[in-house]
């Protein structure tokens, strides 16, 4: 007998309808189907969500004797839901209903292009498995707290934890994405001192996709020519520093325009002579800038600038053209003044091309007191969902992509050749991982602290007041004023005073 044709019907009103299966479509994955059956014998309607069955020629329905197919109950809504689909069903006939088809959505997805080549080919991956989803992706124009106060702010946005991940996170402009921490497994896999930067009262507020480490990176030609090795205690450090320049070499170059290159300084110089604990208050501004800690951090670093151990015109240089420095590959030669040493994480060298960073390799920031505990300067970057985001749900797909193999296999593929950070779902894979990431995972895992940068973690106003400082301290001097540090010590704590 053939079954009469399907007879229109209107659509209920989407509302209530999506209220209707809400509960439901949780419980569903994009490769189940939801089937419906009605027990004649017993009266009762029920929904059943099982995977796609696999009908043979001479069988009309899947698993006509199957009783162990598990049911879930269901309210006086879900009795409607399947009123309806009786209707539709006994209107098409024998087979089952078509899934509806999602509705477009475009997720607003703000970035700083952290991630490299990889960002968009997992953009694109998860479009491609998601068709219905467009990502709309658009570079940093604001601070992230100016697009978290808009009425409709962005669905997605890449962050590095530090003032203003804070600042969102106690205002309650995030989303908690802690169950999916947990289900991802990063609660146990994800090293507990990188859990602490990103952790509000036990909650978790952005999925990591990874972070880079810190080094003092150097040209191994240079070395190997004047039989030098990498340093491991402050001693060792200023001496290797003097016999490359007895031999008419610039030890260090900096990027005086750069301050996030430039207050690693600050930062490791802190942590080597008082501890992480201190490098943590200094950046937060819970200590004065008069404490004599401070000015000892300062004098350190001004001896070494005095000492000539620094490019002459590494105030005006940027980041790249101060890690071009390192560079002797001659053919490829792009810069005048030459270093052999900088203190920089691996995204600054990233912009190298391949040749010379081919000749690059790193070491730890030396020891000045060996009874302080090891810290490390890192940088974790990873995706936060604002407490406002139209398309929550979407927002949430794509961190929950980032844990699954396919993602994980580009973002293992990409390492391969750039190596510019420890992927955060890889930690099992480590020895797959190239060389340099490595180095830079077991450097870090070894430190008995991490702690984020100064440069993401002081407020403005004394984020400014150290620039100038730095501009100071870098300056000629004898093109202009010279480095004044209590001038400079004053300036920074005015500022920070103002914004308490």
């Amino acid at each position: 007998m053939v079954p009469p044709p399907c007879k229109p019907y209107k659509r209920p009103n989407k509302a209530t309808f999506d209220i209707q299966l809400q509960p439901i479509a949780e419980r569903v994955t994009k490769s189940d189907t939801i089937w419906v059956r009605r027990r004649q014998t017993k009266m009762e309607h029920r929904i059943e969500a099982v995977p796609t069955p696999h009908i043979p020629a001479n069988q009309t329905h899947p698993h006509p004797q199957d009783s162990s197919r598990r049911y879930l109950p269901i309210g006086i809504w879900s009795i409607l839901v399947v009123l309806l689909a009786t209707v539709v069903l006994s209107a098409c006939g024998p087979g089952r209903a078509a899934e509806p088809t999602p509705e477009p959505v475009t997720l607003r997805y703000v970035t700083f292009n952290a991630l490299g080549s990889v960002e968009q080919a997992l953009v694109d991956q998860f479009v491609a498995a998601h068709p219905h989803i467009t990502v709309d992706v658009q570079s940093y124009r604001q601070a992230p707290l100016q697009y978290l106060a808009e009425p409709t702010p962005p669905d997605l946005m890449l962050i590095v934890p530090g003032e203003q991940f804070s600042t969102a996170i106690d205002q309650g402009l995030l989303t908690d994405v802690t169950d999916l921490w947990q289900e991802t497994g990063l609660d146990h896999t994800y090293p507990a001192a990188f859990r602490a930067l990103s952790e509000h009262n036990g909650k978790q507020f952005m999925l990591p996709v990874g972070y880079t480490w810190n080094g003092v990176y150097y040209n191994r030609g240079v070395f190997e020519r004047y039989g030098l090795q990498p340093a491991q205690t402050w001693d060792e450090f200023i001496t290797l520093c003097d016999t490359l320049l007895l031999n008419g070499e610039t030890p260090l170059a900096l990027s005086g325009r750069d301050f996030f290159m430039a207050s690693l300084w600050i930062d490791y110089l802190a942590l080597r002579l008082y501890g992480a604990e201190f490098q943590r208050q200094l950046t937060h501004g819970e200590i004065s800038f008069y404490d004599d800690r401070v000015r000892s951090v300062f004098e350190t670093w001004r001896s070494l600038i005095e000492g000539g151990y620094f490019l002459e015109d590494a105030q005006s240089q940027t980041g790249l053209a101060a890690a071009t420095t390192l560079a002797r590959n001659e053919q490829l030669d792009l810069s005048r003044g030459k270093a052999a040493m900088i203190l920089a994480g691996p995204a600054t060298l990233s912009e190298l091309p391949e040749p010379f960073r081919a000749e690059l390799d790193f070491f730890p920031f030396p020891t000045i007191d060996p009874t302080l505990p090891t810290g490390e300067v890192v940088y974790t970057a990873g995706f936060m969902i604002p407490a406002g985001a139209p398309h929550r749900l979407e927002a949430l797909q794509f961190l929950a992509f980032l844990s699954s193999q396919p993602a994980r296999d580009l973002v293992s593929n990409d390492l391969r050749t750039t190596a510019l950070f420890v992927p955060a779902f890889a930690q099992h894979e480590a020895g797959d991982l190239p060389a340099a990431v490595g180095q830079g995972m077991a450097q870090v895992e070894e430190a008995d602290a991490v702690v984020s940068a100064l440069a993401l973690g002081v407020r403005q106003p004394v984020q400014f007041a150290f620039s100038e400082a730095l501009r100071r301290l870098l300056a000629d001097p004898d093109a202009g004023r010279p480095f004044n540090l209590e001038e400079a010590l004053a300036a920074l704590e005015n500022a920070r005073l103002r914004d308490q």
